[in-house]
């Protein structure tokens, strides 16, 4: 039996508005995704897709499309099928064996160095470009810095004392822009040596201790201001801090030690390189990528 998928959709599209109730713009993207795949097949000079013609279709979904919209394009291409299937002898949906693409949590957005750069370079108010400083210079997490006291920063030796997850502390090095952006607001204070203080490092306009929310607030409120492509939260500021480190060349479980975390494999997911680092490093060194 010979079957026509453009007189199939047509009735499909009655079966879809008749008996799914499906809302229009439900509607409109299970046919829009059903059309893609014909437009896909008529380009092809393919009238009926075999596994050939299914693998090519998916291979050019991975490269335009996000794992929700291949799953969304995959679920209506295989309901058409379905669809055909209980009007023909077909036998077996071409799509069947493919397998919707498993969910998982992305990882944060990091910024470019230049974008670090144009973000801090833009903050005037001295308190929240040493909260800015701290986070992209350290890694450090939002309720560790609401927690750093002013005796915690030990300017001439260039660490900071840090209390993380299960109040374990940790001594972490700082740079030297961080340092020097958290002693001109203390000095602002009135503070020129943090060791000998007790009071919070960073306070709010009460004079009291800067909460995470309000510090997350100061993060957010910036990156707007500067018109960032994208949003920015202390979270992604300390993703950045570990990959740019990571792209420099420093040690996996050096970055472990900085951020806090208990295992390499948290630090192992959380860190990453990025594409062009990492096939500049492999061209650099596999011997297989130096053979002409």
């Amino acid at each position: 039996m010979e079957i026509h998928l453009d007189s199939f959709l047509n009735r499909y599209k009655m079966f879809l508005l008749d008996q799914k109730g499906l809302s229009q713009e439900t509607y409109r993207a299970y046919v829009g995704d059903i059309d893609h795949l014909l437009a896909f097949l008529d380009e092809q000079g393919i009238a009926f897709p075999d596994r050939t013609a299914v693998r090519s279709y998916m291979m050019k979904l991975h490269t335009r499309y996000n794992r929700a919209t291949i799953n969304r394009k995959l679920s209506s291409i295989k309901g058409f099928f379905d669809f055909i299937l209980s009007q023909t002898d077909l036998g077996v949906n071409p799509f069947s064996h493919v397998r919707s693409l498993k969910k998982h949590e992305d990882l944060p957005k990091f910024l470019t160095p230049e974008e670090v750069i144009d973000l801090i370079e833009g903050v005037k108010e001295p308190r929240d470009r040493a909260v800015l400083e701290l986070f992209y210079s350290t890694g450090v997490r939002v309720g560790e810095v609401e927690s750093m006291n002013c005796m915690d920063v030990d300017k001439e030796a260039g660490f900071i004392l840090v209390t993380g997850k299960g109040s374990k502390q940790r001594r972490i090095p700082v740079g030297r822009r961080a340092v020097s952006a958290i002693m001109e607001y203390l000095h602002s204070r009135g503070i020129e040596d943090p060791i000998y203080c007790a009071e919070p490092l960073f306070l709010n306009s009460r004079n009291k201790r800067l909460k995470s929310r309000s510090i997350r607030r100061i993060v957010d409120t910036w990156s707007k201001n500067m018109a960032m492509s994208r949003h920015v939260s202390p979270h992604v500021i300390r993703h950045t801090f570990a990959t740019h480190m990571l792209d420099a060349g420093a040690d996996l479980r050096a970055i472990q030690e900085m951020l806090g975390h208990a295992s390499l494999s948290t630090t192992q997911h959380y860190t990453h390189l990025t594409l062009d680092k990492l096939m500049d490093v492999y061209d650099k060194s596999h011997p297989k990528a130096k053979e002409d």
